[in-house]
């Protein structure tokens, strides 16, 4: 027992290893910084180069035989780096999710390379995906490279991915708090102080380098008015929607995807046809190409017709929906936030007349749908509160905020609807060209915060069913650590600390997140 408590001090309270982990975490930052920033700059330059061709090929039957001979070798090529390396295809961060919970074992810098050249493709072939999940992906990969370099544990490597998933937030939109938020909400779903640290650390490491490349104006330059007090009302039936639509995204989004994974056609034939159809979108209505940086800077400029805004509105989800079942590289993080943005600039443009409001408040509608669609479809509402402030600058709209994206986010859950990455999740889980490798042995040291409602609080520990296969070596209560004994009793709030060897670590965490009610 004294060996097992000075271990588990060694890799907890030590000092040393806090700020060995401190020096890493900065490491990531800077690493990770710099290749999302890298990723960012890329794919700016894709869509300007895309942009540029547009506006020169109409009219010109040679400019667009060549523009849809380059889509179809575009097309080619995602195919054959999607297979070289198929954890780069899709989102990214189903991908990372599956890793720090055991279920995969990437190639960091397979995936790096495959992950930004190929997302440099699809920004050049106008599909409406966004940078955000597989900067999240690049993000933990190079953390896990600066992992890799120090040859630490494996505990210590999923730390370093997480850390580096907030760097992707981070770089991606300047928005460091959000990054960091992300991955406990969105992805850890636990709390680790140690980890808090480091990503905290990381994300403004990154953030620095973010800004002094691409500069410290905020993503967003809305004006931000405020709502009258006696309005407020209109913020429920705003969140209402706003949740209807997010069910209805997130529907149409995984039905779709199964809908283009049963064609029985060759991949490299499905690439094709869809940067195919991608080019004829850039022809006939570039406004929806690409993630959708243009159509924010529409919005910027000024507030389009009542009919323009629908019509972008529905085409840009019908494309955004085709365009992700393809499997092409690329996430759905700003699709969702453009896609909230036009949503508010429709309810706006709807009720600001009627009720008498200023014309302006319109701006204040797509700052808060943008947090509510990303909290009905994603289901992390304080990443999507967090983000927008962040990106707007303002807090202002705070309570706005959180008044619409709880109620968007009651609606879908009420109907049944799982988050879409969660989702997401589940089907890379069957993809049954996966096989589980196992890897050498190596001991995994995983966290789990026991919820108010977990039917084991009071419980000794001998009395609760954990894996065979896994040993409760500390419980952190009130900032201490506790090494139990069998006799112990679990209290709610306990952070409790399991080993586990590596090849049974994805088990053992599912088992015990059932246990504790995650």
């Amino acid at each position: 027992m004294k060996n097992l408590e000075k271990t588990l001090k060694s890799v907890t309270e030590n000092p040393k290893y806090i700020f060995r982990l401190t020096v890493q975490g900065a490491m990531v930052g800077i690493f990770a910084g710099l290749m999302v920033c890298l990723y960012r700059f890329l794919l700016a330059g894709s869509e300007s180069v895309l942009r540029d061709y547009l506006s020169i090929i109409h009219g010109n039957v040679l400019y667009i035989v060549l523009f849809f001979i380059a889509l179809a070798v575009m097309g080619l090529l995602i195919d054959w780096l999607t297979k070289w390396e198929v954890d780069s295809a899709g989102s990214g961060i189903p991908q990372v999710y599956a890793e720090v919970k055991g279920h995969m074992e990437a190639n960091w810098a397979k995936v790096l390379f495959s992950k930004i050249v190929s997302g440099v493709l699809t920004a050049l072939g106008g599909l409406s995906l966004g940078p955000e999940g597989p900067s999240v992906q690049i993000g933990g990969m190079a953390g896990k490279g600066i992992a890799k370099l120090f040859h630490g544990s494996k505990t210590d490597e999923l730390r370093l991915i997480l850390v580096g998933s907030a760097v992707g937030i981070t770089a991606a939109f300047n928005a460091p708090l959000a990054g960091v938020i992300f991955v406990f909400e969105e992805i850890n779903h636990g709390f680790d102080k140690t980890l808090v640290f480091i990503a905290l650390v990381a994300a403004i490491v990154s953030d620095f380098i973010s800004k002094a490349i691409f500069g410290q104006s905020t993503i967003l330059s809305f004006p931000i008015y405020d709502i009258p007090l006696e309005s407020y009302w209109i913020l429920v039936v705003l969140g209402v929607m706003i949740g209807l639509l997010g069910y209805v995204y997130n529907v149409g989004m995984i039905r779709s995807s199964d809908l283009m994974k049963n064609l029985k056609i060759p991949s490299w034939l499905k690439f094709v046809l869809v940067f195919m159809v991608s080019g004829v979108v850039a022809l006939m209505l570039p406004e929806i190409s690409d993630g959708g940086h243009f159509m924010m800077d529409m919005l910027d400029v000024t507030i389009p017709s009542l009919g323009v805004l629908v019509v972008l509105l529905v085409m840009k989800y019908i494309f955004s929906m085709f365009s992700f079942s393809s499997g092409a590289p690329g996430g759905i993080f700003l699709p969702i936030l453009v896609l909230g943005a036009y949503i508010g600039a429709v309810f706006g443009s709807v009720v600001v007349g009627p009720l008498g409001l200023e014309h302006d408040l319109i701006y204040k509608f797509i700052v808060i749908s943008m947090a509510g669609f990303f909290a009905a479809t994603v289901r992390s509402p304080i990443t999507g509160i967090v983000l927008l402030a962040e990106m707007s600058g303002s807090t202002g709209s705070l309570v706005a905020m959180v008044i619409v994206s709880l109620i968007a986010y009651v609606i879908p859950t009420l109907l049944g609807n799982e988050p879409i990455y969660e989702s997401l999740y589940d089907r890379l889980l069957l993809n049954k060209n996966r096989e589980f490798v196992k890897k050498p042995s190596k001991h995994v040291l995983s966290e789990y915060l026991v919820p108010l409602d977990c039917n084991y609080i009071n419980f000794k520990i001998k009395d609760i069913p954990f894996p065979k296969n896994a040993i409760v070596v500390s419980v952190i209560r009130n900032g201490k650590y506790i090494i139990p004994t069998e006799d112990f009793h679990i209290k709610y709030g306990d952070q409790v600390q399991v080993l586990t060897d590596v090849n049974d670590y994805p088990y053992v965490r599912e088992e015990i997140e059932e246990l504790f009610g995650g």
